[in-house]
């Protein structure tokens, strides 16, 4: 399986961006797991990430949707600045940056609690809204849309190279996603569609797309590059 079409060599510079694509999804996964492991009353299975934003110690979450969020936007200027010319050469970095943009709105606009967490919220999707969790949604849709359309894009741009196998990967990537992050979301009253599985669905979906992203940064930092 031949490596990725990049016109010219890495800058110094570049490859500092690039790295965003590699330590951003390494942060927040690492993130998410410890949180949802010691987290008094948060279920991993069920309860999504953004409720690890709430309640004590809910700033950690906070600060890694942040952190993540900016590296993850570093990364899309890298893929600008290598991928130059050609099909996804724009579409790309444009979908990996909205990608970033959506973990920042998650990271300044909390979700609102719900489903028994932080510990002593009714077990239910409360029905009084703040406005702040309906921007946190606009992030999350921004956060994995960036992350089902970018591997959409660069999928295009594998096949017009002839590497198949890169182009197989990214569609894979993108339905996964897909499919994940529907399962894992909610219908118009607030009640997931798979109460018991949205937390694991999610993580799926996070790790899919994010680990899509790692892998390409690493391949074009080792430099397996025509």
């Amino acid at each position: 399986m031949r490596e990725h079409h990049v016109a010219r060599p890495i800058s110094d510079s570049a490859r500092s961006l690039l790295w965003g694509g590699l330590i951003g999804p390494v942060l927040f996964v690492t993130v998410f797991v410890v949180l949802g492991a010691v987290r008094p009353g948060y279920e991993p299975l069920r309860h999504q990430v953004s409720y690890l934003s709430l309640g004590d110690g809910g700033w950690i979450q906070a600060a890694s949707f942040i952190v993540t969020g900016v590296l993850v936007f570093a990364f899309a200027v890298g893929l600008r600045r290598v991928l130059t010319g050609g099909v996804g050469s724009v579409g790309t970095s444009v979908a990996v940056g909205v990608a970033g943009a959506g973990l920042l709105i998650a990271g300044v606009f909390p979700t609102t609690p719900a489903f028994g967490f932080p510990p002593g919220t009714p077990n239910a999707f409360p029905g009084d809204i703040p406005p702040s969790a309906y921007v946190h949604v606009v992030g999350a849709v921004a956060f994995f849309g960036g992350l089902i359309a970018a591997p959409l894009v660069m999928a295009r741009r594998f096949r017009r190279t002839g590497e198949r196998g890169w182009a197989a990967i990214s569609i894979l990537s993108a339905g996964a996603v897909f499919l994940f992050f529907v399962g894992s979301s909610a219908d118009p009253s607030g009640q997931p569609f798979a109460p018991a599985w949205a937390g694991l669905l999610q993580r799926l979906a996070i790790m899919a797309g994010l680990g899509w992203m790692a892998v390409i940064a690493g391949s074009i930092l080792r430099g397996r590059s025509s």
